[in-house]
């Protein structure tokens, strides 16, 4: 088999970069196994432009939130399925300093901080908080499990995914191409998270896997048109009454499961919180692929330039990705530059080695 690009991992990088491509008209294959998704399948598709205690929008927040809601839309259109919705967060400070900052921000022009549509009193029937509360909009949630399902299905439809477990020990180098088992590509890309900090050609980049966990709950209380920010805990609506409720981030942790620590925490958090009945049906938990900086790693490998990288997105994988997949896809086609913060060349002395 010969294609333009091996692309390895179907998460949230692997399935917008793969997208891109194909609208390029590029050939592709994508070598993913179940495992590989499991990061972005278990993400609550959150997408929050303002961040931290002092309340700041995010990197890049002014270009990607429009930007983001005409891609997913496109992909939605595409796939006849719902891929993103907007559910703005409802924020209830849990200290008088975090209630003075979003106070401060509401003055300022585009801070994307309101007051809230809901009122307090429908508020207080929901939940116990102490101070006041803030609305930050817009807010998107992407529907992570079913937009990645129905591209892996539009994928296998056009014989362009191979369901395994990639091996880089069968990945060889030509001159001007690189050769893995059956399959003669230009170039491979490795995006495929936590994995290619693993790799012997990436392992030298500045990664930093960040563990997250979450709760599934069950609530038939809560008003389903928002998403609720309560400190480090925020809610976000699945479907059929099942909340999801997270997430962590550890830096130091022993194992990679499900923490019985992590979930007798959130619930006793969540048993002050609502003021209705809840029930936890699942618990989950995933290695994110963070890096040192907070910025991702995209383009072309400083020694192999058969390889490129798409990853190291971090828990803003659902807004960053679809961007430096665009801009990476017209760095393979076009010789389009790449965001200098993010482009894997500021690592080249590292990667040289």
């Amino acid at each position: 088999m010969t294609v333009d690009y091996i692309i390895i991992g179907q998460g949230i990088s692997g399935t917008w970069l793969s997208y891109y491509l194909l609208k390029e008209c590029k050939s592709i294959v994508v070598i993913d196994d179940a495992s590989l998704q499991s990061t972005s399948n278990a993400a609550g598709g959150l997408i929050n432009p303002v961040t931290g205690r002092r309340v700041v929008t995010t990197w890049m927040a002014e270009k990607l939130m429009p930007f983001i809601w005409e891609e997913y839309s496109a992909i939605a259109s595409l796939l006849d399925i719902e891929a993103i919705v907007q559910k703005n967060i409802v924020v209830f400070p849990a200290a008088p300093d975090l209630q003075q900052a979003f106070h401060n921000r509401i003055q300022e022009h585009n801070s994307y901080i309101k007051t809230p549509g809901l009122s307090k009193d429908a508020l207080r029937q929901q939940f116990d908080f102490p101070f006041d509360v803030f609305e930050i909009s817009p807010c998107y949630v992407v529907q992570m499990r079913a937009l990645l399902q129905a591209w892996r299905n539009y994928l296998n439809n056009k014989n362009s995914l191979i369901e395994d477990r990639f091996d880089e020990t069968s990945l060889v180098f030509n001159e001007n191409t690189v050769q893995y088992k059956n399959i003669t590509a230009q170039k491979i890309i490795y995006a495929d998270g936590v994995g290619a900090a693993q790799s012997k050609y990436w392992q030298n980049l500045p990664f930093v896997k960040n563990k997250g966990q979450a709760l599934i709950m069950e609530s038939k209380h809560l008003d389903t048109t928002c998403t609720y920010k309560f400190g480090h805990l925020t809610l976000v609506f699945l479907k059929d009454n099942l909340w999801w409720a997270g997430s962590s981030n550890e830096l130091g942790f022993s194992t990679a499961q499900p923490t019985e620590d992590f979930r007798e925490k959130t619930a006793m958090q969540l048993t002050a919180i609502l003021k209705q009945p809840f029930v936890i049906k699942d618990h989950w938990s995933s290695l994110r692929p963070a890096t040192v900086e907070r910025r991702p790693f995209a383009g072309i490998h400083a020694v192999h330039n058969q390889l490129a990288i798409l990853n190291g997105m971090g828990s803003k994988g659902c807004s960053l990705a679809p961007w430096f997949a665009k801009e990476l896809a017209a760095n393979l086609v076009h010789k389009s530059p790449i965001n200098p913060l993010a482009d894997v060349q500021r690592f080249h002395k590292i990667l040289s080695r």
